[in-house]
């Protein structure tokens, strides 16, 4: 009998501690979720808080152009006799700068026009560029950049009062057949007109499509039409959302890098 009772305390004894160490246990399992939840929002470290670009260039086609690429993905800036004599384009595309420079010259009140040449792993890389006397409509074409025969820019000029941001992301989705699709996805803000633009490529069809919308608050809606909704929230350098078309759906997001 006395045996009896020394096991029936040791077992109580041994549940007690497996209830209290599951209870530790799921304690610890909680506080790790909420650490997860509670970690800080995505910061590029490396991204301008304040405008590269000079206020004396503000209406003029001198300054600084920044964008987004879609071919593979990438980001560019390029500046125009902004604070020096420098004509110069830094294209970060896939991770691989290339820096490329245009001799063209500058004339006030008139259309400036440049051809960029650069190199990058024995490889020459080159595109036009032009824009309007007054900084508006940046357009570059001409593009030969190796290993991307199809390949666009988006550009926005800076002013030093605007801040350009750009932010590289993907998009997951699916049709309404049930077919999976997913493409890249670049997007561009303009904080003080409060509009973003944004490029993106499906990567089953190699299409490349333009979008563009507006800002309100840290809300990013879409000016797509009737049969397209893209809805986004931008939290500190990052944004998420959700998109609807006419035949597919699905979420996006994208990180700033520039």
């Amino acid at each position: 009998m006395r045996k009896f009772v020394i096991s029936t305390r040791l077992t109580i004894k041994l549940s007690s501690f497996m209830m209290v160490s599951l209870l530790v246990l799921a304690s610890a399992c909680k506080k790790s979720d909420d650490d997860k939840n509670d970690s800080p929002p995505y910061t590029c470290a490396s991204c301008k808080t304040t405008a590269d670009a000079l206020a004396a260039n503000n209406t003029i086609s001198k300054g600084v152009y920044k964008g987004v690429v879609i071919g593979s993905t990438g980001i560019i800036s390029i500046d125009v006799l902004n604070s020096g004599t420098a004509i110069k384009a830094t294209l970060i595309l896939d991770g691989q700068t290339i820096i490329l420079n245009s001799a063209a010259n500058w004339v006030a009140g008139q259309t400036f026009s440049a051809s960029f040449t650069g190199t990058a792993n024995s490889q020459t890389y080159s595109f036009n560029f032009s824009v309007t006397n007054n900084g508006a409509t940046p357009v570059a074409s001409g593009f030969s950049i190796p290993g991307h025969p199809n390949i666009s820019f988006q550009l926005i000029k800076e002013t030093s009062d605007n801040l350009i941001k750009c932010y590289e992301g993907t998009t997951e989705g699916i049709k309404d057949s049930g077919q999976q699709q997913s493409s890249v996805l670049n997007i561009i803000t303009s904080g003080k007109t409060n509009t973003w633009f944004a490029l993106s490529k499906d990567n089953t069809s190699s299409q490349i499509n333009p979008a563009s919308g507006t800002i309100s608050g840290t809300t990013l809606n879409c000016n797509c039409g009737p049969t397209t909704t893209i809805v986004g929230t931008i939290t500190a350098d990052e944004i998420k959302g959700t998109y609807k078309g006419a035949d597919n759906h699905g979420t996006f997001q994208a990180k700033r890098t520039l």
